[in-house]
């Protein structure tokens, strides 16, 4: 059997990253880097030019270190690990109290991206693998992240539906705004229905939605009504773990 030589981009990746690891363990001449990887100084400054143009390192003379880009994604790496590690128990908590399948999303550009499930406990469940995307307009959970959105900012969002389809869409979103959490019924397939709240953090920004999804014979408009209360609870409860103080309407009590 032949071993597998990796392809030309591969190795450059590998070779980039290799770099950015050695900057992070104390190495911050260039020519410690060279001997340490074994790269020549041509393609060492390629790469290390590349990378400060990404804002992965920063170049001072001979003097590499850390970019600034990489404080961003380590801060937001931080955040996404916080998030599941605030929502996951909660998730737990509301898939055993309803026996339905729960999930946690985030909103990456146009489109709602599954970070988190749990599993129902019904014979029949819907499942949505981590990392699993949907537009977020076709979907509660991607509508509950888009609450606090302006009705102008749907018309991209909204691009190929017809105007009825518009009226009724934004109709929707705002009686979900005014209710808290959106609802979702699929029209096609297997009809799952779902509900969805959004999660703030400390900013009051919607940084994340949690949903409770379903088929028909399980989850009814009376079932719905019944759900819909414990989902807004649990996240509430997810956004005050996040440091979300909600505000206080009335004078201070005594």
């Amino acid at each position: 059997m032949t071993a597998t030589r990796p392809d030309r981009s591969s190795q450059t990746l590998q070779r980039a990253l290799d770099i950015i690891d050695t900057v992070a363990s104390g190495a911050h001449a260039m020519s410690d880097i060279q001997a340490r990887l074994g790269l020549t100084r041509s393609t060492a400054h390629r790469l290390a030019h590349a990378l400060e143009g990404r804002g992965l390192l920063s170049i001072e003379g001979r003097r590499l270190s850390l970019g600034q880009r990489l404080l961003y994604l380590g801060a937001r790496a931080r955040e996404a690990n916080d998030l599941i590690a605030v929502a996951r128990p909660r998730l737990d908590a509301l898939t055993a109290e309803t026996g339905e399948s729960t999930n946690l999303g985030v909103l990456i550009g146009e489109e709602v991206v599954y970070v988190a499930q749990v599993e129902g406990e019904r014979r029949l469940t819907v499942r949505h693998r981590v990392g699993d995307r949907n537009r977020a307009v076709d979907t509660a959970l991607g509508r509950a992240l888009l609450l606090d959105a302006p009705p102008e900012a749907f018309e991209d969002l909204l691009g190929g539906h017809a105007p009825d389809a518009r009226e009724t869409f934004l109709a929707e979103m705002a009686r979900a705004t005014t209710r808290g959490y959106a609802a979702h019924i699929q029209e096609d397939g297997d009809r799952i229905c779902c509900l969805a709240a959004p999660i703030r953090d400390a900013s009051g920004e919607i940084v994340a939605a949690i949903s409770v999804s379903s088929i028909p014979q399980y989850m009814d408009a009376a079932r719905m009504a019944v759900v819909a209360p414990r989902l807004l609870a649990v996240a509430r409860d997810a956004s005050l773990g996040l440091g979300h103080a909600p505000a206080r309407h009335g004078p201070p009590s005594d």
